[in-house]
């Protein structure tokens, strides 16, 4: 039993240390204060469809935002006030409001960074609509260039690009320059029946100044804190509002390591924000959108990038919107996912102490993701959507997925999503097994993740007294239609708890699984100890895919395809750092084991 002192000890505390959150930033808050208040008046005013007063306020925003001094926040605004003007026929101010956001993201990240691509995009399309056509083609070309340089030749963004410019073209009867286009498309064409798989590109996320930028799209049912600092926007609080939607940007800083999330200390607060993005993950920009408007941006984001897959993570106890948000950017980032990131973020408190406060709000949430899976479904142009929940959040995800599929008749539930993955569920065992046959065929794969040496599952399971369905031993579950991991071998953690995402073998499985499909037998280190067993589990084995070296082998082989080995020797031979050269000599190992045939177990299959 715990001792009551110590409760009231670690109460105290927390008191002390919220009181010195409270008081430490007052100074600044009025400032904030304003810029809410102009954000407000805006929305008020757009509303009411006032034209002249929501650009008059929107200015107001700028002026005060500006004067925080936050430029992503500034550009994020200046974009939205563009898009405001250009969709009510203002296109001068349009003009303008894209231009200060250009400028400020070409000071701030370079003239050829590839987060300026939506920017041009919008600059040309109103280019376009005013039959200004030269603007048009040199913002196009300027797009072209930088996507040819982050993504290479042949790559889908290219081509729309291209067919792009060829409409401008045709529209200024420029003969000369549509034969161009045609030109270049039909070569385009050609390459692709010729060179067969893609030819190399960059990391999905490009490092600049120190730090890369992971933007992720959200749903939430909490409720806003009223706070616009990014950490406390949806703030720690147990408290619940209406659905949400938005997104938010996440920088990674270049020393990151996988399967860390290397967190700021509460007592680092001398650096200022450019080196503080050189060493933590940091959460930078909170962007809350109308629905109809999140719909657009993440459509527009889900066709730019380099595959139009999603996946979409929803987080366990004890867990901020900051820490949810910091976790999907680091799984994305780690990962090289090609797609777009996304997350369900429901009103946990944050706190160790408020374990059956977060059971009474994760259930009450199911039903607003559901509402936010419908949202993703319908409007975001994805191909696949994938899924990933852990611990406590797998009972919102559960009740989720069964109001989706219940809102359709039967014979259009199949294969709905992609991969389905419950990591470490934190959900009564018979409930899960239940739940499992009611979701049958609504994806290519449905995964489970279970330890047997997981402390957080094992104190649920005392409290409950009724085994968790992420728990393994003699109660792991063994179900038709279900892939299951005995997880049992990573120590991720001190809990056991989120080796999902701690351990990079653990994300190498995630990765393979998101980026092939392929059943466990084809996955690195899945080790079958019961072949004639129809009910599948496989055991992982740590000592076969552990090391950052066996996850980055895999991202070098989704980039360069057959050339992947070529490009590991011509690292090795071009390095001069003795620690890179053994690092990359470490790469080309599990490159040579990862592409060899099916003759080794442990690594049977992984690349396809």
């Amino acid at each position: 039993m715990i001792d009551s002192g110590l409760l009231d000890s670690a109460r105290r505390l927390r008191l002390m240390a919220c009181a010195l959150v409270l008081f430490a930033p007052l100074a600044a808050h009025a400032q904030s204060t304003e810029t809410l208040r102009a954000y407000q008046d805006f929305e008020t005013a757009k509303a009411a469809n006032q034209v002249q007063d929501a650009l008059k306020h929107g200015d107001e925003a700028v002026k005060f935002t500006q004067a925080d001094g936050d430029k992503q926040s500034l550009v994020e605004l200046l974009r939205s006030l563009g898009d405001y003007a250009a969709s009510v026929n203002r296109d001068p101010e349009a003009v303008q409001y894209y231009g200060r956001a250009l400028a400020l993201q070409e000071t701030e990240l370079g003239a050829d960074h590839p987060d300026l691509v939506p920017l041009l995009s919008a600059m040309a399309d109103l280019s376009v609509k005013d039959r200004r056509y030269p603007d048009a083609e040199a913002q196009l070309q300027r797009i072209l260039g930088i996507e040819r340089s982050v993504y290479g030749d042949r790559n889908v963004n290219v081509t729309a690009t291209q067919r792009k410019l060829r409409e401008v073209y045709t529209a200024a009867n420029d003969a000369e320059g549509v034969a161009r286009m045609d030109a270049e498309l039909k070569a385009h064409v050609a390459q692709q029946r010729s060179l067969g798989p893609p030819a190399a590109r960059a990391p999905r996320y490009q490092q600049n100044n120190g730090f890369a930028t992971v933007r992720v799209f959200y749903g939430t049912n909490r409720a806003p804190s009223g706070d616009l600092k990014p950490a406390l926007f949806y703030g720690a609080a147990r408290e619940r509002g209406d659905l949400n939607y938005g997104y938010l940007d996440v920088t990674i800083p270049q020393i990151h390591e996988k399967a860390e999330l290397e967190e700021q200390p509460r007592w680092d607060v001398t650096l200022d924000v450019a080196e503080l993005r050189k060493r933590y993950v940091l959460l930078s920009n909170v962007q809350p959108l109308p629905k109809d408007e999140f719909a657009h941006r993440l459509h527009e984001q889900v066709a730019k990038a380099p595959a139009p897959d999603v996946f979409i993570f929803v987080h366990g106890f004890n867990v901020t919107f900051e820490d949810a948000a910091r976790r999907t950017a680091q799984l994305a980032y780690d990962m090289d996912f090609d797609g777009t990131p996304m997350m369900f973020s429901w009103p946990s408190a944050g706190s160790v102490f408020s374990y059956f406060g977060d059971e009474a709000a994760v259930n009450d949430s199911g039903y607003k993701m559901a509402e936010f899976l419908e949202t993703v479904a319908a409007q975001s142009g994805a191909r696949k959507i994938h899924l990933i929940a852990h611990s406590m959040g797998n009972r919102a995800l559960i009740e989720a997925l069964q109001t989706f599929l219940s809102r359709r008749p039967p014979g259009a539930r199949s294969h709905l999503f992609g991969q389905i993955l419950f990591t470490a569920p934190d959900v009564d065992k018979d409930y899960f097994t239940d739940a499992m046959q009611t979701l049958r065929g609504s994806a290519d794969r449905v995964t489970l993740y279970a330890s047997g040496n997981d402390v957080a599952l094992r104190v649920s399971q005392f409290f409950h007294r009724a085994p968790r369905a992420g728990t393994a031993g003699d109660v792991i579950v063994r179900l038709p239609d279900l892939d299951t991991i005995d997880m049992s071998a990573l120590k991720a953690d001190r809990l056991g708890h989120s080796y999902f995402a701690s351990n990079s073998g653990a994300i190498y499985d995630i990765f393979s699984l998101f980026l092939h499909g392929n059943p466990p037998k084809d996955r690195c280190g899945m080790n079958d100890r019961r072949p004639n067993d129809p009910l599948k589990v496989y055991w992982f084995d740590v000592d076969a895919c552990k090391g950052d070296e066996f996850l980055q082998a895999g991202i070098t082989i989704k980039r360069y395809g057959d050339k992947a080995r070529e490009h590991a020797l011509a690292n090795i031979s071009s390095l001069t750092d003795p620690s890179e050269k053994q690092e990359w000599q470490r790469i080309l190992t599990r490159i040579d084991a990862l592409v060899a045939p099916r003759a080794s177990t442990a690594v049977a299959g992984t690349a396809k």
